[in-house]
C-alpha cells in the first residue's frame, strides 16, 4: 500500500520531543522498552529507630520520666540526732502534638498508562524522606543534649539547700590546645543532685577537625570526661561527618597492628572504633542553612525545641548512648494507600506522631569546632 499523499498526525508530542520539536532523543515511530529499574534518590536507611527505646504515648500527649538525686552518708554518734537527707526528685517530660505527613496523588488515568507501580515506588521515597527527617531530629536533640549544663543544689551537713552550681555542658568545657574558644550561652536546666550534665570538647582552632592527631585526642578527651562522670560508654556510639570520618582514617594509630587489632583498613577505608567506641558515619547533622528555620515539631509548647542554632551546627562529633534521649511516639510510622471516588485518584500517605528530648544529659558528648567567623554566643 503507498504511503504517498496519506495523511498522517502532524502534533505527534512525545517524551524527549517537547513542544512537538524533535530533540533527537527518542523518533516518535519508536516504543520504549521499560529498562526494569526505578531509580530513587540516594539516601541510607534510619538507624536511630535500632538505636533508641521508644515509650508508646497512648491515651495522654505527654510522657514523664522521675528523676531522683543521691542522699548523703553520715556517722552515727552516741547523743547526736541523725540529720535528715533526703533526696531531691524532679522529673522530665515530652509531649507528642504533631503528625508528620508526606502524601501523593496518583491520577486515575496514570494508573492506566504507567510502565511502573507508581505507588509502590512512591512509598519507597517517602518512607526515605521520613527516616532522613526522623535521624535529623534525634542528632539534633543528641546535640542539645551534650551542651545541657544541669543547675543542681547544694546542700551544707545539715541537710539545707544554701544554693546551686552548675555541672556539665559548657560550664566545664575542655578546649583541646592553648586557645580558648568562643563558647554559646549555657542550656542550663535544674536537675537533681548529682546529675552532671553534658560533655562539651570545644577544638582549639580552625581546621583542627581535620588533623587526624587532634581529632583523636579530642574524641579521647571526650570519653575520659564522661567516664570521670562514673558513665559506662560500652552502649555508646560516635557519629562523626563522612569529613572527620576520613580523617581518622588517616591516624596510623587506628589502623596499624602495633596499636590496635582488626580496627579498620585504610585500603578498604574501614576504621571500626575509637577509644573502644564504635563509629558511625552520617551526613544527618544539621547544615548552616537550617539555622534560624522553624523545625516541623518546634512549637510555643515546646519553646522551638528542635530549631537549630549556631552551636548546633558547629558540632562535628557526637557521642551518645541509648538514655540520652527520651522518646516517644503516639503514631508508629504508618503507611496507607487508599481510594477515592470523589477525587478520581490514589491518595499514598505515610506518617507518624513522635517526640523526643534530652533525658540523661552525662550519656551525650561533643566535639566543637572552633569557628572565629561566627559568634556562638548569639
Amino acid at each position: 500500500m503507498s504511503l504517498i499523499n496519506q495523511q498522517v498526525a502532524q502534533d505527534q508530542v512525545r517524551s524527549g520531543h517537547l513542544g512537538g520539536q524533535d530533540t533527537g532523543n527518542i523518533n516518535p515511530l519508536f516504543i520504549e522498552q521499560y529498562g526494569g529499574e526505578v531509580e530513587h534518590r540516594i539516601i541510607k536507611e534510619s538507624f536511630m529507630r535500632q538505636f533508641f527505646n521508644f515509650k508508646s504515648v497512648r491515651g495522654t500527649d505527654t510522657i514523664t520520666n522521675s528523676r531522683i538525686g543521691h542522699t548523703q552518708l553520715q556517722k552515727v554518734q552516741r547523743g547526736v540526732r541523725p540529720v535528715d537527707h533526703s533526696p531531691t526528685f524532679d522529673n522530665i517530660s515530652i509531649k507528642v502534638d504533631t503528625i508528620v505527613l508526606a502524601r501523593s496523588n496518583q491520577f486515575l488515568l496514570d494508573d492506566f498508562i504507567s510502565s511502573i507501580d507508581v505507588r509502590k515506588e512512591i512509598g519507597v521515597e517517602h518512607g526515605k524522606e521520613i527516616g532522613k527527617f526522623f535521624d535529623e531530629s534525634f542528632i539534633v536533640q543528641s546535640i542539645k543534649a551534650c551542651q545541657i549544663t544541669n543547675q543542681v543544689p547544694v546542700k551544707n551537713a545539715a541537710g539545707d539547700v544554701t544554693g546551686s552550681e552548675l555541672k556539665g555542658g559548657w560550664a566545664e568545657t575542655k578546649h583541646i590546645g592553648n586557645t580558648a574558644a568562643t563558647v554559646p550561652s549555657n542550656i542550663v536546666r535544674t536537675a537533681p543532685e548529682g546529675f552532671q550534665g553534658g560533655t562539651c570538647v570545644t577544638l582549639g582552632a580552625v581546621g583542627d577537625e581535620d588533623d587526624p592527631e587532634l581529632l583523636e585526642l579530642a574524641i579521647q578527651d571526650l570519653c575520659q570526661t564522661i567516664e570521670e562522670k562514673d558513665v559506662d560508654i560500652n552502649s555508646a556510639v560516635l557519629l562523626m561527618r563522612p569529613a572527620q570520618y576520613y580523617t581518622l582514617l588517616k591516624n596510623d594509630k587506628l589502623l596499624n597492628k602495633d596499636f590496635a587489632t582488626a580496627n579498620g583498613d585504610y585500603a578498604s577505608g574501614t576504621v571500626l572504633k575509637a577509644n573502644g567506641v564504635r563509629l558511625q558515619v552520617t551526613n544527618r547533622f544539621p547544615k548552616q542553612a537550617d539555622v534560624g528555620v522553624t523545625h516541623f515539631l518546634s512549637n510555643a509548647g515546646n519553646g522551638n525545641a528542635y530549631d537549630v542554632s549556631q552551636a548546633d551546627v558547629n558540632i562535628k562529633v557526637l557521642l551518645l548512648m541509648p538514655k540520652a534521649l527520651l522518646a516517644g511516639e503516639t503514631i508508629p510510622l504508618t503507611s496507607k494507600v487508599y481510594w477515592s471516588d470523589v477525587e478520581l485518584q490514589w491518595f499514598i500517605d505515610s506518617y507518624l506522631a513522635y517526640g523526643v528530648t534530652p533525658n540523661r544529659a552525662e550519656m551525650a558528648g561533643g566535639i566543637f569546632a572552633r569557628t572565629p567567623t561566627v559568634d556562638l554566643t548569639a
